[in-house]
């Protein structure tokens, strides 16, 4: 496929939201790679502001603090660095945070810092002008309902608690029990669909993609297929594109 202008990528953005250890990341990741577009996981951006409270030593849940912390604190997003990923790569204050968004002090804060109302209004405004670049696949929890409600294309993956507990139990390289997990997913359900702010819900015009009984290639093809479905006549990111910046 031939290389397309900044301009061609335009409006060819694909919204994946669904819930915790859905294959959100995983799907998002291999489709851009197909594609040749950039993958932007927007729960980087929440990591982040969780890595910046936490390194700043303030308390996760004064909300209005961490808001103002957030609020003056400067986020950019960058492809990541001598990789071929489609990834991006966040820096907080010129500091790339990438490296520590998936410390477990981080883990454990990160639906308490994205909950609050005052931090996702100032992140998506970010992820909206990241996206606007276009020949991207956005993924997280209020991208098709709120962040990119223009979308041309809207997936929804879910499966079920039990799956996504599976998973998420095989990520954790057995050190956590089935059990234990499956508690926890329903908690982070509970939280991201129950929230007053951007609640986890699929867009009335997004498709719904269960992957339970799929295997990962079969749910990439199928995601796959949806989007060309919608999007005819793809472009691929330009080589000298610049990346885009929050």
């Amino acid at each position: 496929m031939e290389q397309a202008s900044v301009a061609d990528c335009k409006h060819q953005v694909v919204a994946i939201d669904g819930p915790v250890a859905s294959g959100k990341t995983v799907v998002g990741r291999a489709l851009a790679t197909r594609l040749g577009w950039r993958l932007f996981d927007t729960g980087i951006m929440y990591r982040a502001a969780t890595w910046q409270a936490q390194r700043r030593g303030v308390y996760l849940d004064d909300g209005e603090t961490v808001t103002d912390l957030i609020r003056g604190s400067e986020f950019r997003l960058l492809p990541s660095a001598g990789s071929d990923a489609p990834d991006l790569d966040v820096y907080v204050d010129n500091v790339n945070a990438t490296p520590y968004l998936r410390e477990s002090a981080v883990e454990s804060g990160v639906p308490t810092v994205a909950a609050i109302a005052g931090v996702r209004l100032l992140m998506v405004q970010i992820q909206q002008d990241q996206a606007t670049d276009g020949c991207m696949i956005v993924v997280g929890r209020d991208i098709g309902t709120v962040v990119l409600p223009d979308a041309p294309v809207k997936i929804f993956l879910d499966a079920s608690e039990e799956v996504r507990a599976r998973r998420r139990a095989a990520e954790q390289n057995g050190g956590t029990d089935e059990a234990s997990v499956l508690k926890a997913t329903q908690r982070r359900d509970a939280r991201d669909r129950s929230r007053e702010t951007s609640p986890l819900i699929a867009s009335p015009d997004a498709i719904t993609l269960d992957t339970s009984n799929l295997t990962l290639g079969q749910a990439i093809d199928a995601a796959e297929a949806i989007i060309r479905e919608r999007i005819p006549n793809l472009a691929r990111v330009p080589d000298a594109a610049p990346a885009g910046q929050g």
